[in-house]
């Protein structure tokens, strides 16, 4: 049992040994090769790497670092002088900065916009830097005169610009343009800037019932009102559009049953879910299961 704990301590501390001796140390000959045009590249990277070796501070990397900073004293060769300086700056001891970058950083202001889009881009860098309201490149006003771009990607970037700058006006305008528009990518994109609006400002200007007659407007319609109990929902107008053929619309008509309706309803929704499609019978029975 002795001699098991005898190898086993000899071997321990063969490892701890190991670990803090510095491995391919450079030989003398090394610092003569930078002498040599011939064999000086390879003097460097031999440089080099032994100088990566040392992670932390010890008594060996004193010793080697300060060595290359008398050999680039000594030198009079500048590429020899470049190569040391770079090998030095992996010194633990030494400053963490880069000689570099001393100078103080220079800022130069943007250009201000000319166009409609350069200067929508100005106003969405001066909110993301924060810059007072005052400073902005576009008023709220302008922003509202922008929403009404034939332009849907000029009109959409204004709408969100003038969300988070004033929310209370950016409301209407929002609801008024998803009853206008019949594209799903450009309802989509306006249900999220809607359903970004803070839950106490939603309201303003929201109709009780679907505006508009493509699918993709009521299912965004149903699922905003779904999640924003603040909106006034004219329930009646609902019921047709559960009773409808499997598809967007009908999938989210049942998705915010739960939340539009309430128990005694239940009648109802059971009428309007008689002879719908398969598709839809999850949805169905996990919406008159949650009815409260």
């Amino acid at each position: 049992m002795k001699n098991n704990f005898s190898v086993y301590l000899g071997a321990a501390l063969l490892l701890v040994g190991c670990a803090h001796a510095p491995e391919g140390a450079v030989a003398d000959e090394t610092f003569s090769q930078l002498g040599k045009p011939a064999e000086r590249l390879q003097a460097q990277q031999a440089i080099m790497d032994f100088s990566r070796t040392f992670a932390n501070p010890s008594p060996e990397s004193k010793g080697w670092f300060e060595r290359l900073r008398v050999t680039r004293t000594t030198t009079e060769d500048p590429e020899v002088k470049a190569a040391l300086s770079q090998a030095i700056l992996l010194d633990p001891e030494g400053p963490t900065k880069l000689p570099i970058g001393k100078a103080e950083v220079r800022y130069f202001p943007s250009p201000a916009g000319t166009t409609p889009a350069t200067k929508l881009a100005e106003t969405e860098r001066q909110l993301d830097l924060k810059v007072p309201t005052k400073k902005f490149a576009l008023t709220a006003a302008e922003l509202i005169e922008l929403t009404k771009s034939e332009d849907f990607a000029t009109a959409q970037r204004a709408n969100r610009l003038l969300r988070r700058i004033s929310p209370v006006s950016a409301a209407p305008i929002l609801w008024q343009r998803l009853a206008q528009l019949t594209q799903r990518s450009q309802v989509q994109e306006v249900e999220d800037e809607i359903l970004r609006l803070p839950v106490g400002v939603v309201n303003k200007g929201a109709p009780s019932a679907p505006a508009g007659s493509a699918p993709a407007q009521k299912a965004a319609w149903l699922r905003i009102v779904a999640v924003r109990k603040t909106i006034k929902v004219n329930t009646d107008a609902v019921l047709p559009l559960l009773a409808g053929p499997a598809n967007e619309l009908t999938e989210a008509a049942w998705d915010a049953a739960p939340y539009l309706f309430k128990a005694a309803d239940r009648p109802k929704l059971e009428e309007a879910a008689k002879g719908r499609s398969e598709r839809l019978a999850p949805r169905i029975k996990a919406a008159l299961g949650q009815l409260k």
